[in-house]
């Protein structure tokens, strides 16, 4: 035992340069280091096995390297172990087995001369009850240390960020005031006198007034162009459901002009008449996040807010965005009334210059992705009804579709084009129309900084301008022939999603490809050896990981050594039990509240690919620029925490792949 003050000191100051160390208390910590004690381990000495039974202690490195070797499914006894796992000072193992009370599924095996500390298993227990933060490492490891990744990078960027509110934040947090309201059946002079009155820049329209049929407002004017007032709500973090009444439209200052002044329309008339009706609503208990999608992806800057169907207040862009440059509604504006394709080339600069503030402020990267995607499909969207019109073309019999990347919704800066285009059989005439239509647009989009696929995996492209029928056979070609050149285009393709004209045949073709897919398990089995081709870094002996954790120079290739084995193997996983959705996170998701995977190994798997996307993107903006290869990284630039949790991405990976060769066998 650890008994001498200064040697304690010693400890403490050890741990709290690590987490979960460094996450718990000073009272915790000292705790801790008073019950430690230490043990050495020759090279190569095994320290513990599955044939030890449950460990009896938990072991935290001190000085040298613990490797963990694991014979790989199939293999069988004569097989050689695989490191497949790679701890160095700091690190706590074996976690997993002490939580369940189960022997270890891994042999550690020491590296050159090793000290390990040694919390003995009754204290370890102890600790998971004293200590929250220490047990929800346990519980969650991945997700743990993402927090505290994010939490450093955030805080470096903290002197510009203070506008920034947190994107998990609940919309009902920002409310801060009663709602101003009228009636579907108040004069258009009634709603503006109510809308001058509270000095708010719109009014919430509901069916019928919470209390009788006059239009809402109370308390002074606010000056912030919000459809609130100060009232009970204000400041107190919650809001106040204001009345039943469901709500039925929105009317803002920007209708004035075109829906009533000019349109000649009498004050007299109805609110409802000029209203915008549906309105788009979020819950209370949405995010901002979820919030800030919605704006992007339908160009608006009001939304209600409500719990249960009724109103509790009215959330703002203004409320939402703060950034140097242009306003997310500015963008989108600048998007929808783009009159020649030329306009979009600013606005394409613009969705890149908000994706560099997103990443700076350490938001999460399935966010991020995800708002470059619905950005750029608004972009593409608009393009290509823009060039169509040009060339006489209706919109009304054809499908222009996003692939790949984008059509997971997990586009990054540095992504060239991936798209297709699908024709209903009435269509068939204008085929040539389509494809120099589909050539068109590539080229434009190419203008607006969004390179050609150096594969031609294009819409200008013939054998991607097809007709329902062509496509479903060009699936079940791949689908049955399961040869290499079939086993890529399915990575490629059937990740395909609508982004504008008629979504109804995407949906039939997503319908086609799950159902054949799902039925042969021939071809199931090749994409699961096509997607272990993908895998980490090799071991650290002699490896790449060695250099990594040595000091040396590393370079990671991101994208294919990265993210790859966790797109792949979801991918893979939903055609087996017939998802839909194709973003990789929202296929571990549903594989999840389907029962085919553990929710413990989708959380894990998630967190660890949307680590790997976050450092992408990173990496994309502040490098991109000079690198041959966007996704590569050096890893020594890295912190030493990003380089853990990179670390355990790859062990994830590892484990996920695993999965595959055991739900797939030969």
């Amino acid at each position: 035992m650890t008994s001498a003050p200064s040697l304690i000191a010693g400890v403490r100051q050890f741990l709290r340069a690590h987490a979960p160390f460094s996450l718990m208390s000073d009272e915790d910590v000292a705790w801790v280091a008073e019950r430690l004690t230490l043990q050495y381990h020759a090279d190569g000495e095994p320290i513990i096995s599955p044939d030890d039974g449950p460990p009896q202690a938990c072991l935290i490195v001190k000085q040298g390297q613990v490797d963990g070797e694991r014979r790989l499914p199939g293999q069988g006894l004569a097989g050689a172990p695989q490191t497949v796992l790679h701890l160095t000072p700091g690190e706590v193992f074996p976690v997993g087995a002490l939580m369940a009370d189960r022997p270890v599924s891994t042999i550690y095996r020491a590296r050159g001369d090793t000290f390990c500390w040694r919390l003995a298993k009754p204290d370890f227990d102890e600790l998971t009850r004293r200590s929250p933060p220490f047990l929800d490492f346990c519980r969650r490891r991945m997700a743990a240390l993402l927090d505290l990744s994010n939490q450093t990078l955030q805080a470096s960027y903290a002197a510009q960020a203070t506008q920034w509110r947190a994107m998990s934040a609940p919309l009902h947090s920002l409310v801060r005031g009663r709602p101003v309201t009228c009636t579907r059946d108040d004069s258009i002079r009634v709603a503006f006198e109510v809308m001058e009155q509270a000095s708010v820049g719109s009014v919430i329209v509901l069916d019928a007034a919470p209390g009788g049929g006059e239009a809402s407002v109370s308390g002074g004017a606010t000056g912030s162009g919000d459809a609130t007032v100060p009232g009970d709500a204000a400041g107190s973090g919650d809001a106040s459901v204001t009345g039943g009444a469901p709500v039925v439209g929105i009317f803002t200052r920007q209708d004035v002009i075109g829906r009533v002044a000019l349109a000649g329309v009498s004050l007299d008339a109805p609110i409802g008449s000029v209203m915008t009706s549906p309105v788009l609503t979020l819950e209370a208990d949405a995010t901002i996040a979820d919030a800030m999608l919605l704006m992007a992806q339908r160009t608006i800057r009001h939304v209600p807010i409500v719990r249960q169907g009724a109103l509790v207040g009215i959330v703002t862009e203004r409320d939402l965005f703060v950034l140097q440059r242009r306003s997310l509604r500015q963008i989108g504006d600048a998007i929808r009334l783009a009159r020649a394709w030329g306009d979009l080339v600013t606005a394409a600069a613009d969705i890149r210059e908000w994706s560099r503030a997103l990443v700076a402020q350490g938001i999460a990267a399935g966010f991020v992705t995800r708002l470059i995607s619905r950005l750029n499909d608004q972009l593409t969207a608009r393009l290509v009804v823009l060039t169509a019109a040009e060339r006489g073309i209706t919109t009304d019999a054809w499908c222009w579709l996003a692939l790949g990347s984008e059509g997971r919704e997990e586009q990054t800066i540095a992504t060239d084009q991936d798209n297709g285009l699908v024709f209903a059989p009435r269509a068939a005439a204008g085929r040539d129309a389509l494809r120099a239509l589909g050539a068109a647009v590539n080229e434009r989009l190419d203008a607006c900084g969004y390179p050609l696929c150096k594969g031609e995996v294009m819409a200008g492209n013939p054998r991607w301008c097809l007709g329902l029928d062509e496509w479903c056979a060009q699936f079940d070609r791949w689908i049955d022939q399961g040869d290499p050149d079939s086993l890529l285009n399915a990575n490629i393709f059937f990740d395909f999603r609508p982004v504008t004209g008629e979504a109804t045949l995407a949906d039939a073709m997503r319908a086609h490809v799950t159902a054949r897919a799902q039925g042969n398990a021939r071809f199931l089995k090749q994409m699961s050896d096509n997607a272990l081709r993908n895998a980490p870094p090799p071991s650290w002996t002699g490896g790449l990981l060695g250099q990594l954790f040595s000091g040396e120079a590393a370079m990671v290739d991101l994208k294919l050594n990265g993210t790859a084995p966790f797109v792949d193997a979801a991918r893979l996983l939903a055609l087996a039990h017939g998802v839909t959705v194709t973003g990789t996170a929202e296929r571990f998701a549903a594989l999840v509240e389907r029962g085919a995977i553990p929710a413990s190994e989708g959380s894990a798997w998630t967190d660890a690919f949307q680590f790997l996307q976050s450092l992408r993107l990173r990496v994309q903006h502040q490098h991109a620029a000079a690198a041959d290869n966007p996704n590569v990284i050096d890893t020594r630039t890295l912190s030493a925490l990003d380089r853990r949790i990179l670390k355990e991405a790859f062990r994830q990976a590892r484990k996920l792949q695993q999965r595959l060769s055991v739900d797939f066998p030969g």
